[in-house]
């Protein structure tokens, strides 16, 4: 439970930081497979007035080394298996999406499957494949040696690259030094430096915390690891948002445990429904529902209609 908890809090996060300077992607399913999801992608848009308004430190730096960046994030130390499944996710959806761009380019110059493309435009192409940063909360040495990483030469300590074939870097955020310029990534620490990031955020002047707007206030006080601190100035939706999302873990818990003693679990697909379901039961707003469950506004659209259809008719049957 506390990863999916973990999980739901970084794709949040990311998606709050980030939405006034690109576009964030989650939940990118591979090949159609539920169990094979990228995390999240970030594409980012240079121009976008957000940059300027906040300056995220080394956050941004790392989100701007390449146009389209995936994040994963892991909440506890980084193992062998983990790195391993990074590469296989986003090779997979690289290979993909590199023959459709390569068969798009083809249609429009009116040239046959078997025929190549200058190679300029496959450099061209090429460009698009993603960067991948994994955010871990920390990592054994043994670990970084045996995926024979290199200290970053452009960032600070705690910032290693991969073989460059595999267009991959690791932050270990434990490492990170506690300055300023790491703040917005200690939140995706472990419990004490994610505590301190979160009092170093409150004590910013508002010009400098523009980060913290509608869903991020709320996501932030949230998350696992500042569940117990005391906050103020939460606004009444903000307040029925968080209250909410207690009552859907308890719900989400007693589904799991109940699940696992008749030694199966849901698909993952049921799980999001019933999620869903609830929300839209506590009357939330659509696009809220949208990022807790990976549902889109469409399929959300369609469960609200049928819960209207089956309240109309349990009204008009009594």
């Amino acid at each position: 439970m506390a990863q999916y908890k973990h999980d739901r809090f970084f794709k949040f996060y990311i998606q709050s930081l980030y939405r006034s300077k690109g576009n964030t992607l989650k939940n990118i399913q591979i090949h159609n497979d539920e169990d094979l999801e990228i995390d999240l992608m970030f594409i980012g848009d240079l121009e976008k007035q957000g940059w300027k308004d906040q300056d995220l430190g080394l956050f941004d730096r790392l989100m701007q080394t390449h146009p389209t960046v995936i994040i994963e994030h892991y909440s506890g130390y980084l193992e062998g298996v983990d790195v391993d499944d990074c590469i296989t996710r986003k090779n997979l959806y690289w290979k993909y999406q590199r023959r459709e761009l390569i068969k798009a380019a083809k249609s429009s110059q009116n040239l046959t499957s078997s025929q190549q493309l200058p190679k300029t435009e496959i450099v061209t192409i090429d460009r698009n494949n993603p960067f991948t940063w994994v955010l871990a909360v920390n990592c054994g040495k043994q670990i970084l040696q045996d995926c024979a990483t290199q200290v970053h030469p452009d960032f600070e300590q705690g910032v290693y690259l991969l073989p460059n074939q595999l267009r991959m870097g690791i932050v270990i955020i434990e490492q990170l030094p506690e300055t300023p310029a790491h703040l917005w990534l200690k939140m995706l620490g472990n419990r004490e430096s994610a505590r301190r990031a979160f009092r170093s955020i409150e004590q910013l002047s508002p010009p400098d915390r523009t980060g913290k707007n509608d869903i991020m206030s709320a996501c932030l006080k949230y998350c696992v690891y500042l569940k117990d601190i005391a906050t103020d100035g939460l606004t009444p939706e903000e307040s029925e948002f968080m209250k909410t999302m207690e009552e859907i873990d308890v719900w989400y818990e007693t589904q799991m445990s109940n699940a696992e003693l008749k030694g199966k679990l849901e698909g993952k697909q049921l799980q999001k429904q019933e999620i869903a379901l609830k929300m839209l039961g506590k009357n939330l707003p659509l696009e809220t529902i949208s990022e807790v469950t990976g549902l889109t506004i469409s399929e959300l659209e369609g469960f609200a209609n049928e819960q209207l259809q089956q309240l109309q008719a349990s009204q008009n049957n009594s």
